[in-house]
């Protein structure tokens, strides 16, 4: 007797599995953008992706280093932000996540300037529509 409950048991415990969800980065329901900008003899690619209220950016900018490792043939720059025309945030860095934006439409420009502030010429903005 104590052999049948225990191959119930087994049987019963195999047909079990834990639940995994799918990772959050393939989700269908993120919309991704990408624009190349074109200035005054400056090609550069900016590439956004809609991640709920979360924007993730890339900038993809020839000539400039956003860290300190750049070389010196490189202009040191970085990148402000403005959300709706108020100055979001300023960021070091070619990648960063525009985070916690409300419901409705919105405006996102990015300029980049010199570690003076100075506009280095590159400036792009683009809509994004938070559900």
């Amino acid at each position: 007797m104590k052999w049948l409950i225990v191959i119930f048991a087994m049987i019963t415990l195999s047909g079990c599995r834990t639940n995994i969800p799918e990772p959050e980065a393939i989700s269908p329901s993120a919309s991704i953008g990408e624009a190349e900008a074109q200035t005054t003899e400056k090609t550069w690619t900016v590439r956004h992706l809609l991640r709920g209220n979360n924007v993730f950016v890339e900038l993809i900018v020839p000539g400039v280093s956003f860290s300190n490792n750049g070389t010196n043939s490189q202009q040191k720059g970085q990148v402000s932000v403005y959300v709706n025309g108020q100055h979001y945030q300023t960021y070091h860095t070619a990648a960063f996540i525009v985070k916690g934006l409300h419901s409705g439409s919105h405006q996102i420009e990015i300029k980049l300037t010199d570690e003076a502030n100075r506009p280095l010429g590159y400036e792009k903005s683009f809509a994004v529509s938070i559900p």
